[in-house]
């Protein structure tokens, strides 16, 4: 038996520059992700003959087939995510893969992404090879990017592989990373994750922002370019260690990303926004590409319990998870 568990990431900036050519357009750009404990899981048991048993424990549904010509000429769409993983792979005997994640469904916090790495690194596992990091980013942006029929970005796949606070810088070099691990106690102790109870598809947000972008909207370059500067403040804030700014740098953040589309923000999140604001949170961030998921608080630590039950009556779901 093989196993792989990985955990999602909050975004804290920088979200959409992640989206190839848009980086590389700019000239550099760069993301900033945190580590948090929601996970996903992928369990992988080798057979000794062609059979092939699929199960989805999110959506409590299984598959079984008789060998792998079966499973990859089945047109059930709720397969495109396992087909296009095994056909990467081309297993030459039969077994039984399983998955689960913990994600409210489209929440925003790069669960698909996180869950793909992880069937892909169980798939490692079994042919006893080794990848670095940044080929099974590759591999796995270019697996979603074929489920889904459009540009992926990369950021979450650093976030599931890389535990901890993450700084993806992207050049005409590539792609550099750091990691900080000295982060916890700080974000911690102020971030609260709340779920609006919408989905979001945050493939048809990018594709709308790459098309725009390429076209020449100016309102669509000058959002990407505020964006841009944005993120470069927060890499600073957290290699500095100034976390009283990220408040500001949400702020900032927000408004760019009103300017890319009124699909960003939904009735769901503006009521949240709305509250949260009453309350006296002091930022407010839509997680992922928006338009429903989740959204993080900025909260003092003193005003967390109140604000959290207020959420709650109101409907919206908090996430107690932990910042890793």
């Amino acid at each position: 038996m093989f196993k792989t568990t990985n955990p999602m990431r909050f975004d804290l900036a920088g979200g959409t520059l992640d989206l190839w050519p848009i980086w590389s357009l700019l000239g550099k750009a760069c993301t900033v992700n945190v580590s948090i404990g929601l996970y996903t899981e992928c369990e992988i048991i080798p057979f000794s003959d062609s059979k092939i048993e699929i199960v989805s424990k999110d959506f409590k549904k299984e598959w079984s087939f008789a060998n792998l010509s079966e499973l990859l000429s089945s047109q059930d769409k709720d397969l495109l995510f396992y087909q296009a993983h095994i056909r990467h792979w081309m297993p030459k005997t039969g077994f039984r893969i399983s998955t689960k994640s913990e994600s409210p469904i489209g929440g925003g916090l790069g669960g698909s992404s996180s869950l793909s790495v992880s069937v892909y690194q169980t798939f490692l596992k079994w042919i006893n090879k080794n990848e670095d990091i940044h080929q099974i980013v590759r591999a796995c942006s270019n697996i979603e990017a074929f489920i889904l029929k459009t540009p992926t970005g990369t950021q979450d796949y650093y976030g599931a592989i890389s535990t901890g606070l993450n700084i993806i810088d992207f050049n005409f070099s590539g792609v550099q990373l750091t990691t900080l691990t000295d982060h916890k106690t700080d974000l911690s102790d102020k971030l609260m994750l709340v779920y609006t109870g919408k989905s979001h598809h945050s493939g048809i947000n990018n594709w709308q922002v790459l098309k725009k972008y390429i076209d020449g909207d100016q309102i669509t370059q000058k959002a990407i370019e505020s964006l841009q500067k944005t993120s470069q403040k927060m890499k600073e804030c957290c290699l500095a260690k100034k976390w009283g700014e990220i408040p500001s740098l949400f702020a900032e953040e927000y408004e760019a990303r009103l300017m890319l589309a009124d699909s960003f923000v939904s009735p769901e999140i503006l009521k949240l926004k709305e509250l949260a604001d009453h309350q006296g949170a002091e930022g407010f961030k839509i997680c992922g590409a928006g338009g429903g998921g989740c959204v993080g608080l900025w909260v003092q630590a003193g005003t967390m319990p109140a604000l959290k039950k207020k959420v709650q009556e109101q409907g919206f779901q908090v996430l107690d998870v932990k910042i890793l």
